[in-house]
């Protein structure tokens, strides 16, 4: 329902809002919610794909969202909500892929690398994941940038920093092997 207004009478009434239909409520808000979640995906392909999403919910229960006081405000939250969940899921994954990856490989490793891996697992879980595909996977920076969903700028921006503070943990500037 919504606020309460006084009648003729002076008694209280609900103030019954007029929500539009579905299609018009899509329509108007879409390209705003998309934006919301592009900026916290950094990814047009995962910020539409949640869009999507978050008006699927809406419209599958618009017969109760529609009578929200605010309707808009409940399609952003689940939308910032699906964002949140991709990224803790990515996170997730990342994690366990630095965790199982190494192991295998250790057999064949000298104790340096070996070393050397470890104290990457320990970097940021961007600054890892650009290390390891740079230098594991042998990608290049746009590649690393389009499998990430960011830009190459920030791919060159991670390896920066990732062989900063690599540098200063082994004493040396030199370029991660």
């Amino acid at each position: 329902m919504g606020r309460k207004a006084n009648d003729d009478t002076g008694e209280r009434m609900p103030v019954v809002r007029s929500t539009p239909d579905f299609g018009v409520f899509y329509r108007r808000e879409y390209a705003a919610v998309a934006t919301l979640t592009m900026v916290l995906t950094r990814s047009r392909t995962a910020a539409e794909d949640i869009a999507q999403d978050a008006f699927l919910r809406a419209h599958r229960d618009w017969n109760r969202v529609s009578h929200f006081d605010n309707p808009e405000g409940w399609v952003r939250r689940v939308a910032t909500n699906l964002a949140m969940s991709r990224f803790r899921r990515m996170r997730s994954e990342a994690k366990a892929l630095l965790r199982l990856q190494p192991r295998s490989m250790t057999t064949q490793m000298s104790p340096e690398a070996t070393e050397f891996w470890a104290e990457v697992r320990k970097l940021p879980v961007r600054q890892a994941q650009v290390v390891a595909l740079h230098y594991v996977e042998d990608r290049s920076v746009d590649e690393v940038a389009e499998l990430l969903e960011i830009t190459p700028g920030s791919v060159k921006t991670h390896l920066h920093r990732a062989r900063q503070t690599l540098g200063d943990r082994f004493g040396s500037r030199e370029e991660a092997p």
